[in-house]
Parts: C-alpha cells; structure tokens; sequence
C-alpha cells in the first residue's frame, strides 16, 4: 500500500509503521504524520488497517490532526 505523508512531501510504500513517544507515525526514517494524541493516531492507524484489510489498492493521505476524530 502506498501512503503520501500529512505534509503531502513523500509518498511511500509502506511495511511497517509506528507510533512514537510524540504520536508521530513514521514508516522506517519518513515521518508520515503528527497528532496531537496516542488516541488520534492509533485511530489513523486503525483505518490505515482497514483499508489494507479491504485490499483498495488506494493510496491513503494522512489527514491533519484536526481531521480526525476520537
């Protein structure tokens, strides 16, 4: 699956991605998207799985922090 970070600067194909200490996902070295809680992110993270669950074949564009919901 191909993900464009928040900041719209990189597309990546995505293995593995993690939440750090700051509630920022990252995909190896690229910063993918910051929130401002472990809630919000974990939210993204769960619809990230959805959508490879459903296997669109889309690319998923992080959403601003103010675009997700909890």
């Amino acid at each position: 699956m191909w993900i464009r970070s928040q900041d719209k600067m990189a597309l990546v194909e995505i293995h593995d991605l993690d939440i750090d200490g700051a509630n920022q996902i990252w995909n190896g070295c690229s910063l993918l998207g910051k929130y401002s809680s472990e809630e919000k992110a974990l939210k993204v993270l769960d619809r990230i799985e959805e959508l490879i669950g459903n296997q669109c074949g889309l690319t998923f564009y992080m959403p601003a922090d103010e675009g997700v919901e909890v």
